[in-house]
């Protein structure tokens, strides 16, 4: 028996060419996202799962696999953690917790931690592996959630066998042999310990919000001149090439035609888009 909602976690092991979103997404209620593993390495697939799922109604999270090696390394991985996922508006941000990359890990992932609250995170928990937990002795009393793995005897579903390393947890990652249609190949499967859904995911459909309301704004800095068009669509008419370097207000994200575009509200009432998706490296976030 599998424990609802089902949750799952993915990464570039498993590979979107192999997956039909459309019917996971069906079996999910929400989905954690690798994105990077350190700095040094970002996820082949984590573009394409997030998309894919949003575009099917599914709450986001993001994780990192957490390697640094000094403090300043610890704060440098949490800027490229949220540089990378940021324009996808996670619902959580989750650190993975599961090597010793250097020997304070405790004062190195309060660093990490604290450095992605600075640059916008609203909710950010840690994975912790449960035979690692004692050792690093995190300040888990700091994340707004505690997400820990163990599987008993690993048969794909839940089997009563528990975190071990200590009761105040959130989130139990019991499998990583699980089977769900629309995939052919393993996949992790978590349950909810504490809290419901709406703690970790918030709403699947979110409400749509008033056409008329600015939803958070954000700056961001064109690292290359990027074309302005009238609507979200490759073939609408261009309204102005922006040049390199102009900074655009961003109001509202969404997804069109497999790209993420950014909607620009404009001094006359009107609104126009880029698309970010295709910019990548080539926009960054200034507040």
């Amino acid at each position: 028996m599998l424990p609802n909602p089902v949750i799952i976690d993915i990464s570039e092991w498993q590979v979107p060419s192999k997956i039909n979103y459309d019917v996971l997404a069906k079996q999910i209620a929400g989905v954690i996202v690798r994105v990077q593993y350190g700095s040094l390495h970002e996820d082949k697939h984590y573009q394409t799962h997030i998309t894919e799922f949003q575009k099917r109604q599914i709450p986001v999270a993001v994780y990192a696999w957490v390697r640094g090696t000094s403090l300043a390394d610890m704060q440098q991985e949490a800027r490229d953690f949220y540089q990378r996922a940021s324009r996808f508006s996670p619902v959580f941000w989750w650190l993975d917790v599961e090597e010793q990359s250097m020997t304070d890990m405790r004062n190195g992932v309060e660093a990490y931690r604290q450095e992605l609250k600075k640059m916008g995170a609203k909710k950010v928990g840690a994975y912790i592996a449960n035979h690692l937990y004692q050792q690093f002795q995190l300040a888990t009393e700091t994340f707004e959630a505690i997400w820990l793995p163990t599987y008993g005897t690993n048969s794909g579903v839940y089997n009563g066998s528990n975190p071990t390393a200590t009761t105040n947890y959130h989130l139990h990652q019991y499998t990583d042999k699980g089977r769900l249609s629309g995939y052919s190949g393993y996949l992790d499967l978590n349950r909810i310990v504490q809290g419901n859904l709406t703690t970790y995911f918030g709403q699947k459909t979110p409400p749509q919000p008033n056409q008329n309301q600015i939803q958070d704004q954000q700056v961001y800095q064109l690292q290359t001149a990027v074309y302005l068009r009238k609507e979200p669509n490759l073939n609408s008419p261009s309204l102005a090439l922006l040049p390199k370097d102009s900074q655009v207000v961003i109001d509202r994200l969404l997804f069109s035609e497999k790209y993420l575009w950014g909607r620009q509200p404009r001094a006359d009432g009107s609104v126009a888009y880029l698309a970010l998706g295709m910019l990548q490296s080539y926009v960054k976030r200034v507040k």
